[in-house]
């Protein structure tokens, strides 16, 4: 996890914290990383693992397909896709413990609270790392959708680019059509600002500024097959910084997730602010003990 600054991205090295919490578990432990993603976190339970000289089993969880991800994790590791927070595929009382690294703040969190109630053992222990609406993480991306809203989001060098592949592909005159695109890509370049907000956009524009420059050069069919897929990635990846600042949780956010997670028998043992060595809040974080 890398947090911008004005002398380039800075690492957040989340590892110590899950390092020191997984070794405080006993031998043959079982233990759930929920929203597991890439496998990070489930693959510091089993550093952790190793480190101690502790077995455990170690199940990482998400909606998302992890199979490539999981052909890289250790042995003592599996993750399953296509699994709901909300509905968790365990029989109950199947985990010592529980992670989530800014995952379960994305999931409908009452039902996704209860389901980890029911599937963490009695004494069972969940630590969470969560998105704070006012950390660094959600400012900047904040600022980020706004950025890319300001240069692209009413530009129509897409649309453009579009037109002048699909005239060339079908031998209609694409003059017109090329000089919209240049014409777009130069507006949406002068909106560009040189702060690090910027920067994710900064690269969609130059793309886009490649092809204008020599769209005959480009083979039309493929050409624009490439379009698809940076326009959906375009929209892919402002979905997600959009999906992340509407998950952060502010102080009363923090207050009802305890709440919930109370009504599903988890009791809070911690709670407090995550912040880096240079004192930048990055999140919120909680511990529960199911009761």
């Amino acid at each position: 996890m890398t947090v911008q600054t004005a002398a380039g991205p800075v690492a957040f090295d989340t590892e110590p914290i899950w390092g020191t919490w997984f070794q405080s578990f006993a031998a043959g432990a079982h233990l759930l990383d929920l929203a597991t993603g890439n496998g990070q976190v489930a693959g510091y339970a089993s550093g952790a693992s190793a480190a101690c000289g502790k077995a455990f089993a170690i199940t990482g969880v998400d909606y998302a397909d992890v199979e490539a991800a999981g052909a890289r994790m250790p042995p003592d590791c599996r993750l399953l896709g296509g699994v709901a927070l909300e509905k968790l595929p365990f029989p109950a009382a199947s985990f010592d413990g529980a992670s989530s690294q800014f995952g379960i703040e994305y999931a409908d969190t009452r039902p996704a609270l209860q389901e980890l109630g029911r599937v963490l053992k009695p004494d069972g222990r969940a630590l969470m790392l969560i998105h704070h609406s006012d950390s660094v993480i959600t400012r900047q991306t904040a600022e980020q959708i706004a950025a890319y809203d300001a240069v692209l989001g009413k530009s129509g060098a897409i649309r453009h680019a579009r037109r002048a592949f699909t005239a060339h592909l079908k031998g209609l005159p694409a003059a017109a059509a090329e000089d919209a695109l240049r014409s777009a890509v130069q507006q949406a370049a002068v909106r560009l600002e040189p702060t690090v907000a910027f920067e994710p956009v900064r690269y969609m524009v130059g793309y886009l500024d490649d092809l204008a420059r020599g769209v005959a050069s480009y083979e039309p069919k493929s050409a624009l097959a490439r379009l698809e897929v940076f326009e959906a990635g375009n929209a892919a990846w402002r979905h997600r910084q959009q999906s992340q600042t509407r998950a952060a949780l502010d102080g009363p956010g923090r207050d009802a997730f305890i709440q919930r997670a109370a009504q599903a028998g988890l009791a809070l043992t911690e709670r407090a602010e995550l912040t880096d060595a240079g004192g930048q809040r990055i999140g919120w974080r909680a511990a529960f003990l199911k009761s």
